[in-house]
């Protein structure tokens, strides 16, 4: 197979993982909760420079399904926390979770975002079959080892805040050959801005309402646990579409005098 050097100026052949951007997503539905983490919790999993944003820490659970993008459905789910790099807030991902590979794969290789593949389910209907008014979502990895589950009872329908999100910081690191020591290590910037659903009155397809979460198993491969919340501050659900594109490099480690 000939490999040529196109769009983004990277070898691309017909087993290329993932296209040029942008990067459409369609219909997502997110669900997210929000709580707070000891900043000594948070603290071992942030890189040299990046420290927690107070203390207690801010973050957030995120359970997204994507039902339609250039990595075809998929769902994914991460849990970040507000950090300060430089003097600018961000928000950071401490651990995320596909059940795609090229998600994955794309994720990992672009910006740097820690993604494993795992398990995972959203809906509301329990076990035993019957529905609930509760939206529940859960995380494993591997089958039958639960990680993390949200949930929320959506009380009233509200619209887009009028802040804009913090940009997402995240650690992209590269090993040499010898996987001795980093060939690329840099810290990343990625916008990222929604667009909500309306619905046929023209309201915005976004929910506040009771949240709940868990980080269940104990696991030293995937440490969510460690992030146990000290206190649940809020939850929603939201259907938007939104699209990828470039990151923005702001630290290179290895250039560091």
């Amino acid at each position: 197979m000939a490999f040529g050097f196109q769009d983004a100026g990277l070898p691309w052949g017909e087993a290329r993982p993932y296209p040029p951007f942008p990067h459409p997503y369609r219909g997502a539905e997110d669900l997210v909760v929000g709580f707070t983490a000891p900043a000594q919790a948070v603290r071992p999993f942030l890189p040299r420079g990046v420290e927690p944003a107070g203390d207690p820490v801010v973050c957030q659970a995120k359970f997204r399904w994507v039902p339609l993008s250039v990595h075809g459905p998929y769902h994914e789910a991460y849990v970040s926390a507000t950090v300060r790099f430089e003097g600018q807030e961000y928000r950071f991902l401490l651990l995320a979770y596909t059940d795609n590979e090229s998600p994955l794969i794309a994720g990992r290789e672009i910006w740097g975002t820690p993604k494993k593949l795992a398990r995972m389910k959203h809906g509301w209907r329990s076990a035993d079959g019957l529905f609930s008014d509760h939206l529940v979502a859960t995380l494993e990895r591997p089958r039958g080892m639960r990680l993390m589950t949200l949930g929320l009872v959506m009380d009233r329908q509200t619209e887009p805040p009028t802040t804009p999100p913090l940009p997402t910081l995240l650690l992209k690191i590269l090993p040499d050959a010898a996987n001795e020591r980093p060939a690329l290590a840099q810290l990343i910037r990625l916008e990222g801005h929604a667009t909500p659903h309306r619905a046929a009155d023209g309201s915005a397809m976004i929910f506040t309402g009771r949240p709940s979460l868990s980080f269940d198993a104990m696991s030293t491969a995937d440490p969510l646990h460690l992030l146990r919340p000290t206190a649940l501050t809020g939850g929603s659900f939201a259907r938007l579409d939104f699209s990828h594109g470039p990151g923005v490099v702001i630290h290179d480690y290895l250039a560091e005098g």
